[in-house]
């Protein structure tokens, strides 16, 4: 089976960006955080299993996501208007490389670029700049001369590309503050289908500009994937569940996130790569958007 590198967590970033600008609009008690469903790229299967990238071998993905939402999941998990009929967007452009560095060892980059903004019957604003820069490598157990398992661990950090911002008019495009995350990631595949899935957890640490840290996090995915006709499709979902935030030391018990999204995908060959559509759709949740996802990415791979 050809190798599978799908990008989920481009939907959760961006929900997480979209989230940021929602303090526009909402009490400082129903302040969402910047959603990232983890890991940030998929496992590799190859024959049949889960493998890291080969030494020297790689992939860059170039991929848009657009996000728009007019309500949102209140403390209670019910969905509703933003006030003043405040509607929130973003349009995002992400770069993300992944490469082998050693057998059994690989490493992932990514960097966004948002275009954020919030309307409603008073304010219209936006603004334009780099998101949070995200890093991690994966760990197999080649890298330790062991039999070959359909098992991996990554171990991932979060560093703002854009400074967060005091004015609370001002867009962040950042959360402001650093992440570290280890996942455990699993996938099998008896052609022409295969599952995959990972669970991990996400620390977080303190946004000093404005006193505030959002809660430890953990996070899930699975997917059931395989090929017909010539094209790839998935079907696959995200689940978050956040701890309480603290604002200069004080539990905002109200502000947890809960997070559970479907993500279907259908892509195929295309020129010299491969071209992916993907949406991503909230079902249900706390203390975030629920307005309904696309992207569009486009991915070269070279090496084995």
């Amino acid at each position: 089976m050809p190798p599978r590198r799908q990008n989920p967590e481009v939907f959760g970033a961006l929900a997480g960006t979209l989230a940021a600008v929602v303090h526009l609009a909402l009490p400082p008690t129903a302040l969402p955080q910047a959603l990232c469903s983890a890991p940030h790229s998929s496992p590799s299967l190859r024959g049949g299993s889960l493998g890291t990238t080969a030494p020297g071998s790689g992939w860059l993905q170039f991929s848009v996501f657009r996000q728009r939402s007019a309500r949102h999941f209140d403390a209670a998990g019910d969905r509703l208007p933003f006030p003043a009929d405040g509607t929130v967007g973003i349009t995002s452009m992400y770069l993300t490389t992944g490469v082998g560095l050693i057998r059994g060892l690989d490493a992932w980059f990514q960097v966004p670029l948002h275009v954020a903004g919030y309307r409603d019957v008073r304010v219209d604003t936006s603004r334009t700049g780099i998101g949070d820069l995200r890093a991690a490598l994966r760990v197999g157990p080649a890298l330790f001369g062991a039999p070959a398992i359909p098992l991996a661990v990554r171990v991932g950090a979060k560093v703002p590309g854009t400074a967060f911002p005091l004015d609370a008019t001002i867009i962040p495009l950042t959360e402001g503050q650093r992440d570290w995350e280890v996942s455990v990631e699993t996938g099998h595949a008896f052609s022409p289908l295969y599952l995959l899935g990972w669970v991990g957890h996400r620390w977080r640490g303190e946004n000093t500009t404005v006193g505030r840290q959002p809660g430890r996090e953990v996070f899930g995915h699975a997917a059931l994937g395989g090929t017909a006709g010539g094209l790839h499709w998935e079907l696959a979902s995200d689940v978050l569940v956040g701890s309480a935030p603290t604002l200069f030391g004080l539990q905002l018990t109200t502000a947890r996130r809960r997070l559970f999204q479907l993500a279907p995908t259908l892509g195929g060959r295309f020129g010299p790569g491969d071209l992916e559509a993907t949406a991503a759709i909230p079902v249900v949740g706390r203390n975030l958007p629920t307005g309904a996802g696309v992207s569009l990415g486009y991915r070269l791979s070279w090496g084995r």
